[in-house]
């Protein structure tokens, strides 16, 4: 049996399982607070046992869907955030100077003297 993994981050509060959205088949969202690991994969699978999901490689390929799919939010979160730092620098009149690939930090240039 493959293991499921409650969370990457401590602040993660549950997991979204993406069905079809519809009332015979909706999507699933599970809640964390304080599950072990073990739990959270009884309680997948019996929610995907009542949906009539049985095989372990539909449960496994919606899982697996589903990670992937969180861990793109986080991503994007991630990126937003850095963005909207840069732009509040610049608003401030900041300069910023590239340092790395999609790395930026604010630069302080010397005044010049003629």
């Amino acid at each position: 049996m493959p293991k499921l993994y409650v969370a990457r981050r401590a602040t993660r509060a549950g997991v979204l399982i993406p069905m079809e959205g519809t009332r015979k088949n909706p999507s699933l969202m599970f809640f964390l607070p304080r599950m072990e690991s073990s739990q959270l994969d009884e309680l997948v699978r019996s929610n995907l046992e009542k949906q009539g999901i049985t095989r372990e490689a539909d449960v496994q390929a919606l899982v697996n869907k589903a990670e992937a799919d969180y861990e793109l939010r986080i991503k994007v979160q991630e990126a937003d955030k850095e963005v909207r730092r840069l732009m509040a620098l610049k608003a401030g009149g900041a300069k910023l100077m590239q340092f790395g690939y999609k790395k930026w930090k604010q630069v302080f240039y010397p005044a010049v003297r003629k």
